[in-house]
């Protein structure tokens, strides 16, 4: 009876001792933060994503480009006076305003000139300078800020032919520095067509 009686009292011991252990491992306070595992190995690269809604790039922009229409241009004989009194004519220039050709397209810039040295109805457009080898006929432009100066060893003036259509009309390009039609290596500024049709331009 006594060793049952011990053997109860034995159970109820360990069964109040397992509750108390039990009671404190939920109301203690936690423990200290152990120290941070090692960085894992780097995962594979996902896959590329589709793009978003939205159009093609789109062509470079030219509005910064300026341009004139086809000018009527007036030479002036360029003159020196002999001490025997006469008059030698070196050659011949015009001048054409260009109010947005600044000091900064200068120095950043560039400024083409054309000739049309035949009609619109039946253009023959070329750039400046000009020379032509068989008639020993030269043209050439200085720039300068807000005007464009034209010389030749000819009047090569705009003129009325007999049908009434114009000859030796002129037109001017301005780029300035940092445009994007400047910068694109597709155009041949020098190539009056290609200048067109980049452009826009109408004749």
């Amino acid at each position: 009876m006594k060793r049952l009686l011990h053997s109860l009292a034995s159970l109820l011991l360990v069964a109040t001792t397992v509750l108390f252990i039990a009671s404190c491992s939920k109301s203690g306070d936690p423990g200290p933060a152990g120290q941070q595992g090692q960085k894992g190995d780097k995962g594979d690269k996902g896959d590329t994503g589709a793009g978003g809604p939205g159009g093609s790039k789109g062509d470079p922009g030219t509005a910064n480009v300026i341009y004139s229409d086809w000018l009527d241009i007036v030479y002036k004989p360029d003159t020196i006076h002999r001490s025997n009194g006469t008059i030698d004519t070196l050659g011949y220039f015009a001048n054409i305003a260009a109010a947005k050709l600044t000091a900064s397209i200068l120095n950043t810039g560039e400024v083409k000139v054309y000739i049309n040295l035949s009609s619109a109805a039946d253009p023959t457009i070329t750039s400046l300078p000009y020379t032509d080898l068989r008639s020993g006929l030269y043209i050439r432009y200085v720039a300068y800020q807000q005007s464009i100066e034209l010389y030749s060893n000819a009047d090569v003036r705009t003129v009325q032919n007999n049908a009434g259509l114009k000859l030796y009309q002129y037109r001017y390009i301005i780029i300035p520095g940092g445009t994007a039609a400047r910068k694109t290596n597709t155009i041949n500024w020098d190539n009056y067509k290609e200048v067109k049709t980049y452009l826009g331009l109408k004749d």
